[in-house]
């Protein structure tokens, strides 16, 4: 852990920073210590070089921590139940089944006809619109 302790230093963090915060630090860091800041100055644009290698690098390590024990902690909190339960019904599992009025006493018998005569507009009154 000492070594995560190292990667919050570099980023100007505190320990135990929020996901959020370790990538405003970094974003930051880097726009400071870009090395295009320094381009007529070659000293300090080596010195702007070798931080940024720094920062990519705690950047890199503090994010694959916290994957790493956000991964954790998912596999410990979603362990299954021992006991035998009734699968749920899952509302995305009939989403793309069409849904089917039975209400005309047999089954679906609408016509090309019978949808047309449901849609109906007025050309004026996009025309006026559109103008």
């Amino acid at each position: 852990m000492l070594e995560t302790e190292q990667y919050y230093r570099i980023l100007d963090l505190e320990p135990g920073a929020s996901p959020e915060e370790i990538h405003q630090g970094y974003l930051d860091l880097t726009w400071v210590w870009h090395p295009d800041r320094f381009a007529g100055h070659p000293r300090l644009q080596q010195k702007a070089h070798n931080k940024l290698q720094e920062l990519n690098e705690a950047h890199e390590r503090l994010r694959s921590v916290r994957t790493a024990i956000q991964t954790q902690n998912l596999r410990t909190k979603s362990k299954p139940q021992a006991s035998p339960s009734q699968p749920k019904q899952s509302s995305v599992e009939n989403l793309y089944k069409p849904q089917v009025s039975r209400d005309r006493g047999g089954g679906d018998q609408r016509t090309i006809k019978d949808s047309r005569s449901r849609v109906s507009f007025k050309g004026r009154e996009i025309d006026a619109w559109l103008d």
